[in-house]
């Protein structure tokens, strides 16, 4: 992984600032043309993670429902940096392709995301974002293992 473009890495601080529900990940890592890369440690107070019923072959581990959250927020902030949208707008996702939980993510370990824009289009006062997911963790023998990717669209618009 590259380093981040421009200095140190941004705090979640600062990167919850971008972000309209208080932002789940460490840092902002990385920043390239139309991609940003972030950071995140799994701890048990992350949402959805406490509540899971674990098993002796199945512990902790980043929910599905979280990965979500966390794209949905990912988009946001790079959006954000990349002055494509403004401080009060809003956004959700309208089609997921390409999903695919490749391992898990279990409590304690650290984490990347990766988003990148795709196709961008403005329709009146609203943006459709095509964005490209990738998420995936250290690993000493192969040195990343991939952990989710898909592809989403999004709409986005200003508030009310």
């Amino acid at each position: 992984m590259s380093q981040r473009t421009g200095g140190d890495e941004i705090g979640r601080d600062e990167i919850d600032r971008l972000g309209f529900v208080p932002i789940l990940f460490d840092a902002l890592v990385e920043e390239q043309q139309n991609a940003v890369v972030f950071r995140k440690t799994l701890r048990l107070e992350d949402p959805g993670v406490s509540a899971q019923r674990v098993l002796p072959r199945w512990p902790h581990h980043l929910p599905g429902e979280l990965i979500i959250a966390l794209t949905g927020q990912a988009a946001v902030v790079a959006l954000r940096r990349k002055g494509l949208i403004g401080d009060d707008w809003r956004g959700h996702g309208v089609r997921i392709t390409d999903a695919r939980f490749s391992a898990p993510v279990l409590l304690g370990e650290t984490f990347y995301t990766r988003v990148e824009i795709g196709r961008l289009r403005r329709l009146r006062d609203s943006l459709h974002a095509r964005l490209r997911f990738r998420m995936w963790k250290p690993d000493t023998a192969t040195d990343e293992i991939e952990v989710f990717h898909s592809q989403q669209d999004a709409m986005f618009f200003p508030g009310v």
